[in-house]
């Protein structure tokens, strides 16, 4: 009887112990936005993805919105002070959002501080990076809350979430891009360098990789690119690389100049496409080059999604970009480029070989001539 009484008792301690951890703080809405990779062929697609909803604040509810690898995910989470008396303030207020075992690891990410008079509430943002090698599968995802009151006593909730990822078949990204240096003055020599990956469940046997910029003279086009899938096969086997080295004369015209990365399925279906700057300068009258900037590089996996720009500079001094385009056995028309081979330096070229042959014969029309009447 003693020992009944003993453990209805601990019961009921453990119960008002556990209910003061959880009274005054709480989370009281979860709402979790998708934003998309900008591949061309997002923008163009007919299926109705869900990309916005209201989550129940209950353990083990759904996150029902479509989740892709690439994807930025934004919750939106609501947290209020429950007591309704004065002096009853929690301070030092914060939240943080745990997705497990993903790509390997857990994420996370904290909400800044803040603090919550009674029967006040407050919304904020926390905002994930879905990575590209990520496996397809539902993920646990925890959302705590912490603050403490003005006597330093602790208070803490805590929901636990289920997130799915998923998988298109047919999901091929330009992964990379990297144009060096992206400003040419008196050296007008660059590289630029592209890599694609393909991020869906479909092996793929006919892609397509384009350089492009008709001013410049660049028109590479790689094809019949075989890609496995992205759920069966290692990182080297599901992606490709190529790089290119531009060179430009020194009477070029000083200008910005667009170039297209674009990538095909099928060898003719834009997939998806990037676009990097080439600036040309005038070289200075000491013939000495300021010093230019380093590498610009766009790349998808960041922290923030879609394009990142970023200076940096090759470690090893090289420009390469690895290509697998002999292994897998591809049919490539990739080569290094100049203007001096460019369409426009040949017309330009035959012009001149045209007007000199015209004053060449206009001499000699006019020696003949001047002779003949001596």
């Amino acid at each position: 009887m003693k020992a009944t009484s003993f453990l209805v008792i601990f019961a009921v301690l453990a119960l008002l112990a556990t209910k003061s951890l959880a009274d005054g703080l709480e989370i009281t809405e979860i709402d979790v936005n998708v934003d998309y990779d900008e591949s061309y062929i997002y923008k163009f697609e007919d299926k109705d993805r869900v990309n916005s909803v209201a989550v129940p604040v209950a353990n083990n509810s759904k996150i029902g919105v479509d989740i892709l690898p690439g994807s930025n995910l934004t919750f939106e989470i609501k947290i209020g002070n429950s007591f309704k008396s004065e002096g009853s303030e929690l301070k030092d207020v914060s939240a943080k959002i745990t997705i497990e075992d993903i790509d390997g690891s857990d994420i996370e990410e904290d909400s800044a501080e803040f603090d919550l008079d009674p029967g006040d509430e407050q919304r904020f943002d926390i905002k994930f990076f879905i990575p590209l090698n990520v496996d397809a599968g539902t993920y646990n995802t925890i959302i705590e809350a912490i603050g403490e009151d003005k006597n330093e006593t602790s208070y803490e909730t805590v929901v636990n979430l289920k997130l799915e990822i998923k998988k298109q078949k047919h999901d091929i990204r330009i992964t990379k891009v990297l144009l060096n240096p992206p400003v040419v003055e008196c050296s007008r020599k660059a590289k630029l360098s592209g890599e694609i990956t393909n991020l869906g469940t479909n092996p793929e046997n006919e892609v397509a990789l384009e350089f492009k910029a008709t001013a410049l003279g660049i028109n590479s086009f790689d094809k019949s690119i075989v890609l496995e899938s992205s759920e069966d096969s290692s990182e080297e086997e599901r992606k490709y690389s190529k790089s290119l080295n531009i060179e430009l004369p020194s009477f070029f015209k000083s200008g910005a100049y667009p170039i297209l990365i674009n990538t095909y399925w099928k060898n003719y279906v834009l997939f998806d496409q990037k676009t990097v700057e080439l600036t040309v300068k005038d070289c200075s009258s000491s013939g000495i080059s300021k010093t230019e900037p380093k590498s610009k590089e766009i790349r998808q996996d960041n922290n923030e999604g879609g394009e990142e720009v970023v200076l940096i500079q090759p470690k090893d001094g090289s420009n390469e970009v690895g290509s697998n385009a002999q292994k897998i056995g591809i049919i490539t028309a990739t080569k290094e480029l100049s203007v001096w081979a460019s369409p426009q330096f040949f017309l330009v070229f035959s012009l001149g070989v045209i007007v000199m042959s015209l004053i060449i014969l206009v001499g000699l029309v006019y020696f003949v001539k001047r002779n003949k009447f001596k």
